[in-house]
């Protein structure tokens, strides 16, 4: 069970990179290649956990799961809302939370977080070609892709998630013990990759992530410093062809809260319960149904609400609680960047960067 568990891991991180460039058709739903690697973990640390009689970790979020399921159901016989892609998109939820509910020490792998960091990078170095060779991403329009032009996008298509992702690299090589003469470089070309991604919600994450750490550390200098090099970067980034690149633009701030406005008006159709997880594109008649951003908000603490109600909501903020309890410095500053973002992206509970945050919290004590 053991080298099942390893041999599916190992699939996982080698797949992380591909993002959103493979995918697979199944019962008429679009999916990468990714959920299905999830999946064949998750089953698999499953038949270890079961091997090794462990206790179950974080019951709360075992909670969640099943309050999801009420809502799912709930919603089908109240509103016969009910999609293949929404079950699918539950399971693969359910599965990356399983990953933390039994536990294992299919993590503690002694060269995952080496191959993991390389997979990382391949990614890094991916969005930079993409970023110097293929800028224009705008006819990935008419594949229901939100258009970019002139910004980093990476191999997940979205320069928001994809910002995160190096973010957490970011925090991750500054707590590595790596010598000087590799992670400076590489802290470096990963600061210039998140730059690239022009995605404020990332950089605003990035200063309130590095300051809470510099608090910590009682380094109040570091805070300015860290101050003038985000201003630097809005300063000096290249102001090319499209408006994605104006870092002072006032159009999308306007367009997100004209869609926070309309988030909170569909939590009022069912707050108590919610519409059910990914069951908000069902629900919903004011955006193109096959947009890929159809199916949350752009808040995931708006979505969670929406999707869950007022019950999954507290649920599942008393199983972030532990978490965060039992968590040290360097999973905190991860766990606070991810709810920075997700107050500006629904980037909450985005698989790889889920998949992401799990790792570490299993990895590093």
């Amino acid at each position: 069970m053991e080298t099942l568990a390893k041999i599916a891991l190992i699939i996982t991180v080698i797949v992380f990179p591909f993002g959103q460039l493979f995918r697979l058709q199944f019962l008429g739903v679009n999916f990468p290649l990714f959920d299905l690697a999830i999946l064949l973990l998750a089953f698999s640390n499953f038949l270890l956990f079961y091997k090794q009689k462990k206790t179950i970790s974080h019951p709360y979020l075992l909670f969640f799961l099943f309050f999801n399921i009420i809502s799912l159901t709930i919603n089908y016989f109240a509103y016969k809302y009910f999609s293949i892609s929404s079950l699918l998109y539950f399971i693969r939820l359910a599965a990356l939370f399983s990953l933390l509910i039994f536990n294992t020490q299919i993590f503690q792998y002694p060269l995952f977080q080496k191959i993991f960091n390389l997979s990382i990078l391949s990614t890094i170095i991916f969005g930079l070609i993409q970023y110097i060779f293929w800028p224009n991403f705008t006819y990935f329009d008419s594949l229901n892709w939100d258009p970019h032009l002139y910004r980093l996008v990476g191999t997940f298509f979205d320069p928001t998630f994809t910002g995160l992702i190096f973010l957490f690299f970011i925090i991750n090589l500054y707590f590595s013990r790596l010598n000087l003469l590799t992670k400076y470089p590489l802290l470096v070309i990963t600061y210039l990759a998140m730059a690239l991604t022009y995605s404020r919600s990332t950089l605003l994450a990035f200063f309130i992530t590095f300051s809470f750490i510099f608090l910590k550390n009682k380094s109040f200098k570091k805070i300015f410093y860290i101050f003038l090099l985000c201003l630097f970067t809005v300063l000096l980034l290249p102001r090319k062809e499209g408006e994605g690149t104006k870092l002072e633009r006032t159009s999308s701030i306007r367009a997100k809260i004209e869609n926070y406005q309309k988030g909170i008006s569909h939590l009022k159709k069912s707050p108590i319960f919610g519409v059910g997880y990914n069951n908000i594109s069902l629900s919903r008649s004011d955006q193109n149904p096959l947009s890929h951003a159809n199916n949350g908000y752009d808040s995931s603490l708006l979505t969670l609400l929406v999707s869950t109600g007022l019950f999954g909501f507290v649920i599942f903020l008393m199983a972030t609680k532990p978490i965060l309890k039992n968590a040290n410095l360097y999973q905190k500053s991860l766990i606070i960047s991810l709810f920075t973002h997700s107050l500006f992206a629904n980037s909450l509970l985005y698989p790889w960067i889920l998949f992401y945050l799990i790792t570490q919290i299993k990895t590093r004590r």
